[in-house]
């Protein structure tokens, strides 16, 4: 075991009340795919990490003050999630198939989240982020912001990669989130983000996102695709084929093959805690074989159970090799617990 100081990791991105069918009752939890991906990589690490969720949700109702207290007890902090009057958080319910294959529907239109980077203490909160290590979000984050919203954190991903924060980036394409022409209404926002990432995550049909048609991961055309999107690192996750690593600054690929594929329940989360134990794992300084490897680890240990954010209990401990001993802590928000402290007077 080794001594490290403690990663800093802001992540952005909409939580919502979660609805799903459990032994023939409806359960009610929270999640969304940067919170699953938050959750996860507080798990993986535990006090070698100080995870930070940047969102907005409701100023007095029940659900807004429970989803905030399920945050904590997954250990993240909501120091910069605003608190916004008259909003609610988004919902969803989630059916999954016989193959454990998930189908959603969602009530979000009027979510707190849509305009929190307009709201007067948004530049504020943009302006925080350049204290943290590396800062992570998802094409739902992107997808669910009204225009103004969207503008102001791109620019202010554009700036803190000059910085020298790292960003990450997991695709996470939900059509129906970008309108009547979603590849043409997203590419534009995903090829500008993807240029100022350390890591992107993605499918290989994911790559319509951006604006490309290739989806064949055989295919030269996709490699050139991969490149083309300008970050430092890209992982194509495949399903149950080899993980497919590119790096833009060496130029390298790997193929990574995954370990035995478990006939899943509920894969929701799959991908989120992948992504989760993926960026642990370069925390942790692991190879690139190695961080695929504890990733598939995790993510299949996720699909067996059903919902979002698996029970701690259950859940492998994936990094209780790496964990330090002595851990130097370097939070950046000093001033958090007092937030937390006015924010549940």
């Amino acid at each position: 075991m080794s001594q490290i100081r403690t990663w800093n990791v802001a992540v952005i991105g909409e939580c919502m009340i979660e609805l799903h069918k459990e032994g023939g009752h409806i359960v009610q939890t929270f999640g969304g795919d940067t919170l699953n991906t938050a959750a996860y990589l507080s798990r993986m690490c535990g006090n070698d990490v100080h995870v930070e969720y940047v969102s907005a949700v409701g100023a007095s109702d029940t659900f807004s003050r429970e989803m905030l207290e399920f945050w904590h007890s997954c250990g993240v902090h909501s120091a910069l999630s605003q608190r916004i009057p008259g909003r609610l958080p988004g919902l969803y319910a989630i059916d999954v198939d016989a193959s454990g294959e998930r189908h959603f529907q969602y009530w979000r239109s009027e979510a707190a989240v849509r305009g929190c980077f307009e709201t007067p203490d948004a530049d504020g909160v943009l302006a925080r982020l350049s204290g943290f290590d590396a800062v992570h979000l998802s094409g739902i984050s992107l997808a669910v912001l009204y225009p103004e919203s969207r503008e102001r954190l791109l620019s202010a991903m554009e700036r803190l990669a000059a910085q020298g924060v790292n960003i990450s980036f997991d695709f996470n394409f939900r059509p129906h989130l970008w309108g009547a022409e979603p590849e043409k209404n997203s590419a534009p926002h995903y090829r500008r983000l993807s240029r100022v990432c350390r890591w992107v995550f993605l499918s290989p049909e994911e790559l319509r996102a951006a604006g490309y048609s290739c989806e064949d991961s055989e295919d030269p055309a996709f490699y050139d695709a991969l490149k083309e999107l300008g970050a430092e690192e890209v992982i194509v996750k495949n399903g149950g084929k080899p993980c497919l690593i590119l790096n833009n600054r060496t130029g390298e690929t790997s193929l990574v093959p995954l370990g035995r594929m478990l006939e899943p329940r509920d894969t929701t989360a799959a991908g989120d805690s992948f992504t989760a134990a993926y960026l642990a794992a370069v925390h942790y300084g692991l190879s690139t074989r190695e961080a695929v490897e504890r990733a598939h680890r995790l993510a299949s240990a996720v699909i067996m159970y059903p919902g979002a954010i698996i029970p701690a209990e259950v859940t492998p401990p994936v990094f209780a090799d790496c964990q330090s001993v002595v851990t130097f802590t370097g939070n950046p928000l000093s001033s958090g617990r007092e937030h937390i402290e006015r924010t549940f007077p």
